[in-house]
Formats: structure tokens, sequence, C-alpha cells
């Protein structure tokens, strides 16, 4: 927990917007629908940043474990500037198991413009 608190910083978890996975297409609609620009890709796990201040060690580590039996994860949403919108413990995941990259869906703004968008789209998805 004290290397996850060290990474992780800022926003506390309860307060970050969430979009479960299989909402992830919704998502892009809303988005679109709402003239976002966004755009799908791999990133270096090193190039990102944490928004949130707050993870469960228990759920890194079950996405992990997930990982390492080969299981294929949602894109995490990032903004334009690097920072995550929404999926800290799939980052953390990804980090614990050594992976260099992450699939990531960036919506082309920045930080506090995309999290305020993220929010909003996240309460039409939700």
């Amino acid at each position: 927990m004290r290397q996850l608190k060290s990474i992780l910083k800022e926003i506390l978890r309860k307060d970050m917007p969430q979009v479960k996975g299989k909402d992830t297409p919704e998502l892009l609609k809303t988005l679109a629908d709402s003239g976002i620009a966004y755009r799908r890709g791999k990133v270096a796990v090193d190039q990102l940043k944490p928004t949130q201040s707050n993870a469960i060690p228990s759920k890194v580590d079950a996405i992990a474990s997930n990982i390492t039996r080969g299981e294929t994860l949602h894109p995490i949403v990032v903004s334009r500037d690097g920072h995550i919108m929404d999926g800290h413990h799939r980052w953390l995941a990804i980090k614990k198991v050594g992976q260099n990259t992450i699939e990531v869906i960036c919506i082309m703004l920045p930080k506090w413009d995309a999290l305020r968008m993220f929010d909003k789209a996240a309460d039409e998805v939700s």
C-alpha cells in the first residue's frame, strides 16, 4: 500500500468519475455526440500520470493475475496531456506485471477539461 500511495495523488478515488468497461462504446458515442475528439491507441505506461489519490491493492493484484493469465483489459481513459481519467487499477496492474504499454482512449482535452467532460459523459452512461 505504501508504494501505491507514493504513486497515486491528487483526487480521492470516490470523487473520480467511473465508467464500466462494458460501457466503453456508449462513452465513446457520448464523447462523439458532444463534439469531443478522442483517439484510441497504445502508450508507454511510464508516460501516464495518475489523478486519483488511492487504490485498492487487492484489486490491483486481481487484475495483475488476470493479465498474467492472458486476459485482455478494456482501455483506460486519459487526457491529451497523459493524466488518467479512468483505469488507475488497470494501469497499476500493467506496471506491476512489467508491461511497457497500455491501451488507451485519449480524450483530446487537457487534464481538467477532460475530467469535466469525462465526469459528464460518465453520468450519462451510468
